[in-house]
């Protein structure tokens, strides 16, 4: 715990360090069973023709990650490791790290294409890797709706630069009592303790308000998300924000 740098939208406390050091250490241990599985491919002889794509199905284990839309929830890890017999398509370069707009549905239609099997006509998924690649996404969705005991309306669209989230439900957010996530993550109680009495500030007390109807974020300047840009008069922040309220409306229609 006294290693760890957790974000800015928790309090500097002991329970964030130590929940925040139990995190990072689970990633090590996820390390070492996906060595095994590598491992098990070498033994089988079949790691040099066998194409191995690693992801998770969402964002980071923690309070503010999982089940809400922020970046820490929805972006997800992906590596993909091409076998030597195999050549490799174009554009897949060892070691480096590939900036597109990528979704996670995006993984069926590139896998079919591995395969050597034509995308079904109609799928929304698109190849990003490979024979037939599609063309990259401006941006990518996402949505969350109700989430074990707790009914929230979210919707966000993330483009390289610029992030928008559109809450649905006033009142709503991230203190939305869910029993289940108040136990999972000791971090949740902690902040409605200190809140009660006046001990949080910063990022951290803004985070026990509701959500705002629109928040939009440049998640270069602001990685950690903290600084909502809705309100800004910038010419490129209210570009950017009418830019991406028109797209999240148009793909809440095709879909």
């Amino acid at each position: 715990p006294d290693n760890v740098s957790p974000p800015p939208y928790y309090p500097d406390h002991e329970i964030t360090r130590q929940e925040w050091a139990r995190y990072l250490n689970s990633v090590s241990g996820m390390d070492l069973r996906i060595g095994w599985i590598l491992e098990r491919l070498r033994e089988d002889g079949l790691d040099k023709n066998t194409v191995v794509i690693f992801f998770a199905d969402n964002g980071r284990m923690e309070a503010r990650g999982i089940h809400w839309l922020w970046d820490c929830g929805i972006h997800v890890p992906m590596i993909i490791l091409w076998p030597e017999k195999i050549p490799s398509p174009a554009g897949y370069i060892p070691g480096t790290v590939n900036e597109e707009m990528i979704s996670l549905i995006d993984v069926t239609a590139t896998t079919l294409s591995i395969a050597g099997i034509p995308k079904p006509q109609l799928m929304q998924s698109r190849i990003f890797l490979g024979k037939g690649k599609d063309e990259p996404r401006t941006c990518v969705f996402s949505a969350r709706d109700r989430i074990d005991e707790t009914v929230n309306r979210i919707r966000s669209v993330r483009e390289s630069k610029y992030h928008y989230i559109r809450n649905y439900i006033p009142g709503q957010g991230f203190t939305s009592l869910n029993r289940y996530k108040e136990k999972c993550f000791p971090v949740k109680p902690l902040m409605r303790r200190l809140y009660a009495v006046g001990e949080l500030s910063g990022p951290a007390a803004d985070l026990m308000k509701p959500l705002p109807e629109e928040l939009l974020f440049d998640t270069e300047a602001d990685p950690h998300e903290i600084n909502n840009l809705a309100e800004s008069d910038l010419p490129e922040h209210r570009e950017a924000l009418i830019r991406l309220r028109a797209a999240l409306d148009t793909w809440i229609v095709e879909t």
